[in-house]
């Protein structure tokens, strides 16, 4: 694997250098997920073999955990741009791990790890299931489960002191912790555009591909219970209306006083009921934003 990338990872780091693009694949309905696929790769050589192997073997088993592929590029190149960083996330995961399977790259930025007045780049790419599990939505009260994620990590980065064996320990960490969450309910969906197709998680925890948007019946609900209300204030005034320049006919009108004996008096009141029905309504937003091909994720500077 390691020999592998030596020769794959500066093709993909001089596509993103030219901001070629990448070719979109077909779409699958499921892949099944072998987490020994799952690495990390210390290009900027910040561990040692024994930390790395360790780290490696952490990650497969927190990919076995979650079922999704996981993949921690330790950065020793500087790439210039948070657009390019994550065109490098998106063509990393895509070219290890495909269009179709449920993906997460970790892009760890160490290229001026030396270098004090370095601005770091930090990116979390989410592809597929990952994108409802980690979002950049307000799930969490400090803006997302990604921005949660980078928190926990950034303590073990300072500036010339970073940790990375540490940080990538407290990155697997959340990942597994999020996952016993379940999906974030934050997103209900997210749209691919190059698919023009929004992404919807089913209960089984897979996912559907429909091409409309899928429907908000909490709003769907309002809108008709606006709608109601003005239908009905306006029939009322309708029928005001029609009655107000009609005088109300007398029963006097109706009566034969030479034969009328009234021996009792009595009042009759004709009683009315009122049904109401509660009805249940549901509000939540879609998803945050992607790249072109329908991945996901977000950025941290350090």
């Amino acid at each position: 694997m390691i020999s592998i990338l030596k020769k794959t990872i500066p093709v993909l780091l001089c596509s993103v250098m030219s901001l070629s693009a990448f070719a979109s694949l077909a779409y699958a309905e499921e892949l099944t997920i072998d987490p020994a696929d799952s690495f990390i790769y210390d290009e900027a050589d910040m561990l040692t073999e024994q930390q790395e192997t360790e780290l490696g073997e952490k990650i497969t088993e927190t990919a076995e955990y979650i079922n999704m592929n996981i993949l921690i590029y330790v950065s020793g190149t500087t790439i210039g741009s948070h657009s390019g960083t994550v065109q490098f996330a998106e063509e990393l995961c895509l070219e290890y791990f495909g269009y179709d399977a449920d993906s997460i790259v970790l892009y760890m930025d160490l290229s001026g790890h030396d270098n004090p007045n370095y601005a770091p780049y930090d990116y979390i790419y989410t592809r597929n299931l990952a994108r409802f599990y980690y979002s950049g939505e307000s799930d969490v009260s400090d803006g997302g489960r990604i921005d949660a994620i980078f928190d926990y990590m950034n303590p073990y980065l300072p500036r010339c002191e970073e940790d990375v064996y540490s940080a990538t320990e407290a990155f697997l960490n959340r990942l597994e912790m999020f996952y016993d969450y379940g999906p974030d309910p934050a997103v209900e969906y997210f749209y691919i555009p190059d698919k023009d197709m929004y992404a919807v998680i089913q209960d089984d925890n897979t996912i559907l591909l429909q091409e409309s948007k899928p429907k908000s019946w909490g709003l769907a609900v309002v809108i008709g219970i606006v709608a109601g209300l003005i239908a009905a204030v306006i029939t009322f005034i309708t029928v005001k209306m029609h009655y107000r320049f009609k005088s109300q006919p007398s029963s006097l009108q109706y009566m034969d006083f030479e034969n009328a004996h009234l021996e009792q008096k009595s009042d009759m009141f004709i009683r009315s009921y009122q049904t109401r029905t509660r009805i249940q309504t549901s509000s939540g937003g879609g998803g945050g934003g992607g790249t072109s091909s329908g991945g996901g994720g977000g950025g941290n500077s350090r």
